[in-house]
């Protein structure tokens, strides 16, 4: 690689970070001689203290742990190489000319994975003293130079992978991390691709925004965001991840279950491990003392743009206080459920179904239900068990589990819905829930010939898309008095794209993809609406979820 001649290349890449091309080394006016050295040291970083309300001015030296350290020599070859320890010391000899220590923004596997932070342009990063005889040579890299904050990122992801390593026994890919100061030419997100190309210019990894010149929005110590992205390595890493991805606000509760999942286990991630650091390493945390770990802060400059306590959401984000935290639906309500669940039975019991179950245990897609379903596979709950989860999903208006109703499985045992005139009932509230198959539910009503009636699925939430139809006693689906088959598996007039594209995607929201028609008998007599999942459902949407259902007099 060769230094740009521009001045603001030449700024970024041969002083800022003096990366491994060795632009910035020796004067070619030296002579070479040739020296023995034996040098020894600690390298550390300036770290930043935050809290709820962002940035508190405070900051603090701290070792950076597992760091490729090098001894180079004039003609950039290595003479000699090490790792620091868990105080950030190093001990380097060797002979050669003109030599210098270099510390690379790399770490080595006992990092709990192989990290590298990278420039734009694919250059790890690095700071460099010259040998000059002396025996101790330590770095201390303050904020200020700005290159601290690759060393802010790999250590933050060094805790992130030592954190994953307690619990597991297989071993994380390299993650490849890749941020530049002073430009936000990229965005912060995870690329799962190995394309390279478009908004992946340096293929797959975690790309961070670093501002510009003036400040702007920077992430390199946000380390809640830094670990938000870690969780979506992690679900790449064991296979799990099928998000769609695409634009998404914490207050949504009617996302792509997928991406309220993914989203939500992002944002569970940081509380997770900053929890374990307070634990058994708390003087590696930036969080001002008393926050609590769980808290979520993304600064925009030094002030927080976002602060949301993700293990117990503040209804005063949500309009008109009501809450908006609620459903599988919602990336904060799955949040919080794992935050609940990581109290209750830990965190070990968490990430077994998360590494486990989600990427080999089913053909499903990766969203709160086949948590669910994983957790009952892995642990078969006894009836204590399975009434904590009950209660902690509930919490979030999750319900996996039989309505009061479940014996409507069979047209025999159903029991009559009173039908109602025109705006005068709210309907029954049902859940489509089974552990084994899927679940039907069979309503039975009375009606005159003649007479028109709206039958409708309303109300609908946690993903649930409906598909209704109307039966007689022999349980043949009815034509009507105008001749049209009484089935309906979308509202008329529901409109929705298939590929996921904002605005134009598909909300699991209480209508999107409901149930409607209108019956006119031909004959007086008892009749049965069927409710089911439907099995053309668009990914957004789940195999269970919860509907009212409601039959009108016109």
């Amino acid at each position: 690689m060769h230094c740009k001649s521009s001045f603001y290349s030449w700024l970024m890449l041969c002083l800022l970070v003096a990366a491994l091309s060795g632009c910035g080394g020796g004067s070619s006016g030296e002579s070479a001689q040739t020296t023995t050295a034996s040098v020894s040291g600690t390298v550390r970083y300036e770290d930043r203290e935050y809290s709820y309300s962002g940035f508190t001015g405070n900051k603090s030296y701290k070792s950076v742990r597992y760091a490729v350290v090098d001894l180079v020599d004039a003609s950039g070859a290595v003479v000699d190489t090490t790792v620091t320890d868990e105080q950030g010391y190093y001990e380097l000899a060797g002979r050669g000319a003109n030599m210098y220590v270099r510390v690379l923004s790399m770490t080595s596997e006992a990092a709990g994975s192989h990290i590298e932070v990278r420039d734009y342009y694919g250059a790890v990063y690095a700071v460099r003293q010259n040998v000059s005889g002396e025996d101790v040579l330590n770095f201390d890299i303050a904020y200020e130079d700005r290159i601290a904050g690759a060393f802010n990122i790999l250590d933050v992801y060094t805790n992130a992978s030592l954190f994953v390593e307690q619990m597991s026994n297989t071993p994380l890919p390299a993650l490849n991390v890749h941020w530049q100061a002073a430009s936000s030419r990229y965005g912060t997100y995870f690329c799962q691709t190995n394309y390279v190309g478009g908004s992946c210019p340096q293929g797959k990894g975690i790309y961070l925004l670093g501002g510009s010149s003036s400040g702007g929005d920077t992430d390199e110590y946000d380390d809640d965001v830094l670990y938000h992205e870690y969780g979506h390595y992690l679900e790449a890493a064991y296979g799990a991840q099928d998000s769609p991805g695409g634009r998404h606000y914490l207050t949504d509760n009617d996302s792509d279950l997928r991406l309220a999942w993914s989203e939500g286990l992002g944002g569970f991630f940081p509380g997770a491990v900053k929890s374990w650091l307070k634990e058994n390493n708390p003087e590696r945390l930036s969080i001002s003392s008393g926050n609590i770990s769980t808290y979520f802060v993304d600064t925009v400059g030094s002030t927080a743009a976002i602060s949301i306590d993700m293990g117990n959401p503040s209804t005063m984000f949500c309009l008109w206080g009501v809450d908006c935290f609620v459903y599988s639906s919602s990336e904060v309500a799955v949040a919080k459920v794992l935050h609940e669940m990581r109290k209750a039975f830990g965190m070990q019991a968490v990430w077994d179904v998360i590494s486990g179950y989600l990427p080999s245990g089913t053909v499903q897609s990766s969203t709160l239900e086949s948590f669910w379903d994983g957790w009952l596979e892995q642990r078969a709950p006894d009836a204590q068990e399975l009434g904590t989860l009950h209660s902690i999903f509930e919490d979030r208006q999750v319900y996996y589990q039989s309505d009061d109703y479940e014996s409507d499985d069979d047209h025999t045992f159903t029991r009559k819905l009173t039908v109602c005139g025109s705006g005068s009932c709210s309907g029954e509230l049902h859940y489509l829930y089974s552990q084994s198959g899927a679940d039907v539910d069979m309503i039975s009503f009375d009606a005159q010939s003649g007479r028109s009636y709206l039958i409708e699925t309303l109300d609908l939430s946690n993903g649930a898309d409906t598909y209704i139809r109307i039966l007689d006693a022999m349980q043949n689906v009815v034509v009507d008095a105008t001749g049209q088959t009484m089935v309906n598996n979308d509202r008329p007039g529901t409109v929705y794209c298939y590929t996921y594209d904002n605005p134009c995607r598909i909300h699991n929201d209480d209508a999107m993809l409901s149930s409607s028609l209108t019956f006119t008998p031909l004959q007086s007599t008892t009749y049965y609406v069927e409710v089911s999942t439907s099995s053309s459902k668009p990914a957004a949407a789940g195999r269970y979820g919860t509907y009212t259902v409601r039959i009108v007099e016109q």
